[in-house]
């Protein structure tokens, strides 16, 4: 497992300044993550390898299936636990009065640059609770910027599934006035530490909302499968082939998180289960 950490930080550094003599590019280091005092609220329902579902906040997210389109029911009929904690700006951390994504761009105007990376310090803390080795990760829209944002620091993982997801804070309306600096919340920066997991992009062909453009970039950036679908807007498109039960019919299934989640969207990748 590599944490990216104020040590490992500095290891790179010099391991880029010294190089081997080659002319590859390095690659761009990551912002320590910070130290947190206590651990997130965090839920945990059913039983089975562990998947982390990240879209609204935790109760919703685990308790109303239309948030996911019914993903979080899908992993637990097929024999998963499915954990997920209240995004920045959501649930227990809400701002009475603001809409989540307006919080996001006003605590970030106002200097707050770990916002996000203390919202993953918490998450790898519970996963060291938990004693998590290899954890799959599904991110909903924001919530999947928040899981590459996560995935990035932590190779346990391993596999992720990006539905409709949100990859340009700036071409968000509620960041137009308050834009980011890229270099910071860019999601290019993740992507040499996320090329070699098994990662799935879903959405739609004509998603104002996030983008479909900025979406497909960045799946062939990092080596995804792609699924463009005939969702209308800012929705994720019916799982085809699914069945009740079917991912039992995967055989070793319960035992590997990357082929569930490449099945929840009705495909199953030859670098899952590696």
């Amino acid at each position: 497992m590599i944490r990216i950490t104020g040590s490992t930080m500095l290891l790179a550094l010099f391991l880029c300044a010294c190089g081997d003599g080659s002319s590859t590019p390095s690659v761009r280091l990551l912002a320590a993550l910070p130290k947190i005092d206590k651990l997130p609220a965090y839920e945990v329902i059913g039983s089975g390898p562990l998947v982390v579902v990240l879209a609204m906040d935790m109760k919703e997210t685990l308790y109303t299936p239309a948030t996911t389109d019914g993903i979080v029911p899908r992993l637990l009929s097929a024999g998963y636990s499915v954990m997920s904690l209240d995004l920045p700006c959501h649930g227990a951390d809400a701002q009475r009065g603001v809409r989540p994504l307006d919080c996001w761009a006003r605590q970030i105007a106002a200097g707050d640059n770990e916002i996000f990376l203390n919202f993953c310090a918490g998450l790898f803390g519970v996963l060291d609770v938990l004693g998590a080795s290899k954890v799959g990760i599904v991110g909903v829209s924001r919530g999947a910027y928040v899981a590459i944002t996560c995935a990035a620091y932590d190779e346990r993982f391993a596999d992720l599934a990006l539905e409709i997801p949100l990859t340009d804070l700036n071409y968000l309306t509620e960041f137009k006035s308050l834009p980011v600096d890229e270099t910071l919340f860019g999601t290019d920066q993740y992507v040499p530490y996320i090329t070699n997991r098994a990662v799935l992009v879903r959405i739609g062909k004509d998603d104002t909302r996030v983008g479909t453009a900025l979406a497909e970039a960045f799946a062939k950036e990092v080596g995804a499968t792609l699924e463009l679908t005939d969702a209308v807007g800012h929705a994720i498109a019916e799982i085809k082939g699914f069945a009740h039960g079917a991912g039992q019919g995967l055989g070793r299934c319960v035992e590997d998180v990357g082929i569930e989640i490449a099945w929840l969207a009705g495909i199953v990748s030859s670098r899952f289960g590696r």
